[in-house]
């Protein structure tokens, strides 16, 4: 699907990145997209070259943000009355992506990689321990080396892709450090490894990555992450059945979680409630993992439009809770399903933590409304849509949505173009979260279990429709 984009030459382009030419940026994007070149696969490849010049890391997680976002806006059909290539659709994401990447592009152009010795399994045969031992080891014991050693070394031997996953997920499953983001960062560096199809980049993502994932004195856990790691160490609290479940789930049982983890229950009662879903209502974790991301949703969305700081940073929650269910969605071993534990006792302290901040109801508040218009074809309520989020109407941004989707829309289409609004924002005043948000809120809407269909979801909507209304603009709107 990107052999040809993988192809294309982007000297050109990444001149105009470093020397900051805003002008040229613009120019050369749209001479790509003109060509019909896929956006997802070109800011991809972007982003692996960002991130050798990101050692912080937000700059390229937003740009994995764009990439799936401009992935969505494939199903977005193309307007009726225009020749313009489809793939144009997505320059304001294409322009964005550039320009947020353009001081990471800088700093990495003169690195030099050292590439450490990859660790082989093949080491541990005589010392009778695990790839996963030696893996949680470097990540408790802050070794970031080992752990980059440890999945070079998968690569090397040529292993799938997934047993790379499922070790970097599994060593921070159980851990807490700097807020959450080493999950975060993991899910979306393998989300650009999707873009980029894996191949000859996956060392460069990994040496990013690496750092991220062992716990730092500096960015110490919480309190409850040790209660949640002591839960799982007991033998009595081990899912591994789960695995091996024969029966169909049953996950209409992990609704009633959402009240739990939305209380001031203890993590151990949290955690309780987690295995009891998965062992005794027999609930799939991809079902528990929705459910525990609705209720991060949940929050966020008691957050009133007028504290954007606020907003961004219960936005944490929902953007954890979703790497954990894309996890779930990548990989199926037993080692990643703790995640669950961990999820669901972050999202329970952060209720506890922002519940005596909650507006009253926070819901869309209205600008200059301007109508649901835009008949019954996809393209033209799309493009009303984003006329609604530019002028800030979000009640009528969200009566056009819905009326989208109950005609039967595609609704990646839809988030799509909600982040091509996102993407009029600055990104540099919130390191790309309002992509990022919007990024989860879609992928959970669209993944939403079809067996709990019945469950009201509509805060997905609302929450990325704010994260892209709400931001504030800069003069990259005016110059595409």
């Amino acid at each position: 699907m990107a052999a040809v984009e993988l192809r294309v030459d982007l000297s050109t382009l990444i001149d105009a990145v470093i020397s900051g030419d805003n002008a040229r940026i613009i120019s050369s994007a749209r001479a790509l997209l003109e060509k019909e070149r896929n956006a997802d696969v070109l800011i991809g490849r972007i982003g692996v070259l960002a991130s050798k010049g990101d050692p912080e890391g937000h700059v390229t997680i937003a740009l994995a943000a764009a990439t799936m976002l401009a992935r969505f806006l494939r199903a977005r059909p193309a307007p009726l009355d225009t020749e313009v290539p489809s793939q144009m659709r997505a320059l304001p994401l294409f322009v964005r992506a550039l320009i947020a990447a353009a001081p990471a592009i800088r700093n990495g152009q003169n690195a030099t990689y050292e590439k450490p010795k990859p660790f082989f399994p093949s080491e541990l045969l005589d010392e009778n321990k695990s790839v996963n031992y030696v893996m949680n080891q470097a990540v408790l014991e802050n070794d970031a080396k080992m752990a980059e050693r440890i999945l070079l070394g998968l690569f090397s031997t040529g292993a799938d892709y997934r047993t790379m996953q499922v070790r970097a997920y599994e060593s921070v499953s159980t851990t807490f450090g700097n807020g959450g983001h080493p999950l975060i960062y993991t899910v979306r560096g393998f989300q650009l490894l999707d873009a980029v199809e894996w191949g000859d980049e996956v060392p460069t993502i990994l040496h990013w990555l690496a750092p991220h994932l062992p716990l730092q004195p500096q960015k110490p856990e919480p309190a409850w992450a040790k209660v949640v790691r002591d839960y799982i160490a007991e033998p009595k609290h081990s899912i591994a059945s789960v695995r091996t479940r024969l029966s169909a789930p049953k996950n209409a049982s992990a609704l009633p979680l959402q009240q739990v983890i939305l209380s001031d229950a203890e993590t151990a009662h949290v955690c309780d409630n987690v295995y009891d879903v998965l062992i005794k209502g027999e609930a799939s974790p991809v079902a528990v993992a929705s459910v525990i991301a609705l209720a991060a949703a949940t929050i966020l969305q008691q957050i009133g439009d007028e504290d954007r700081e606020l907003f961004i940073r219960a936005g944490h929650g929902l953007l954890f809770a979703s790497a954990a269910h894309n996890a779930f969605r990548q990989v199926q071993d037993e080692e990643v399903y703790n995640l669950l534990f961990t999820a669901a006792s972050y999202v329970n302290s952060l209720f506890k933590e922002l519940a005596p901040q909650f507006a009253p109801a926070a819901q869309p508040q209205a600008g200059v409304h301007t109508g649901t218009g835009g008949g019954l074809i996809a393209v033209s309520q799309l493009e009303t849509l984003e006329s609604q989020l530019q002028n800030k109407d979000l009640h009528g941004a969200f009566a056009t949505a819905q009326r989208y989707l109950k005609l039967g829309h595609d609704p990646r289409a839809l988030f799509g173009s909600i982040g091509l609004v996102a993407a009029m924002n600055d990104i540099t005043l919130d390191q790309g979260h309002a992509l990022q948000i919007v990024q989860a809120a879609g992928e959970e809407f669209i993944s939403w279990p079809r067996d709990l269909a019945s469950t009201h979801i509509e805060s997905y909507l609302h929450i990325a429709l704010r994260a892209a209304a709400l931001g504030k603009r800069d003069a990259l709107s005016s110059q595409l």
